[in-house]
């Protein structure tokens, strides 16, 4: 089974293994981390000079016994675009097996960690029958189609602004027989339908500025699962955002839970408040009434299970 991959070195295993077919010199400066996506490798090797990095993905290709091997940069951009250079084999798409879901891709032009694997998992199964789901930033459909193949919503709304993300998303689709996911083209700003949502996802890590986007999308009681990166100085910055946005929208949100996703850079973590996760419902606020509001329900069930106050959102760990 091919699986998306990130290993430390050991004694034994595939690592230690290409090391063993490198010279003494090359071993030492050799990546000891590796991630795959499909049957494509993707390497860390600053400061190589070209013939050490030929050489090196050369070793990792036949123990791995991958297709190609790249070097990877990082991201550039607003689409956070892979920077990526091959340094063995040719061929960037691939197809990559998670947890049951085939993902096409071109690892070379759409974005897509390894690092979010248990999120995948996780948005597959956390997600009630019958639910119409938005994500609005939708990518290759990496959250949206695990939705949509392991739960029971009645909908997916998959908005994306990237025509080539796009395309592979509506590729991904037929691949799945997901249907009923929809994919829309376009920001989501014009692309996220009103009002509708009984679950949005947010896992664009810059989205503070479309918060407003989903107060729109929500129904009078939504869950929304928003993704940040976060100051380890400042843990509290993703409920701040989204309360913030609520409040605006004459919406009360309350933090369901906080899920620790990755480090994503010295002392910068990747989080989701469930924090990513919050549970919002519309509340009457005392200067405007023309809001989206609900009625205070005394002993409702909350989506999660648990009992709501009647006159508060009851937060309960959705871990």
């Amino acid at each position: 089974m091919i699986a998306t991959t990130s290993r430390r070195t050991q004694d034994r295993g595939p690592v230690a293994e290409v090391l063993r077919h490198l010279s003494p010199d090359l071993a030492a400066v050799a990546p000891r981390r590796y991630e795959r996506i499909g049957d494509v490798l993707l390497l860390k090797m600053p400061g190589i000079d070209t013939d050490a990095r030929r050489q090196i993905a050369e070793s990792y290709a036949q123990v791995l016994r991958a297709r190609t091997v790249a070097v990877d940069r990082g991201v550039r951009g607003p689409w956070r675009q892979p920077d990526v250079e091959v340094v063995w084999g040719d061929g960037t798409e691939t197809m990559h097996l998670e947890d049951g879901i085939r993902f096409k891709l071109d690892v070379a032009r759409v974005m897509f960690s390894s690092g979010n694997l248990a999120e995948r998992m996780r948005m597959g199964r956390i997600v009630r029958p019958g639910e119409t789901v938005v994500d609005l930033f939708a990518g290759i459909g990496q959250f949206a189609i695990p939705m949509a193949v392991h739960a029971r919503p009645a909908r997916v709304i998959a908005c994306e602004v990237n025509h080539v993300a796009h395309a592979y998303l509506e590729e991904n689709v037929r691949l799945n027989r997901a249907w009923v996911v929809e994919p829309r083209l376009g920001d989501c700003r014009q692309t996220a339908p009103e009002g509708l949502a009984d679950r949005i996802v947010m896992g664009y890590l810059h989205g503070e500025s479309y918060l407003d986007v989903a107060m729109r999308t929500a129904k009078d009681a939504c869950l929304l699962h928003y993704h940040e990166n976060v100051p380890v100085e400042d843990p509290n910055r993703p409920a701040r955002h989204v309360e913030e946005a609520a409040t605006r929208a004459d919406f009360r949100a309350n933090v369901l839970a906080v899920h620790r996703i990755k480090s994503y850079a010295p002392r910068i973590r990747h989080v989701v408040p469930s924090w990513p996760e919050y549970h919002m419902r519309s509340w009457p606020s005392s200067s405007s009434t023309h809001g989206r509001h609900c009625r205070r329900e005394s002993g409702s069930r909350s989506p999660d299970g648990g009992r709501t106050s009647p006159s508060r959102t009851h937060v309960m760990p959705s871990m």
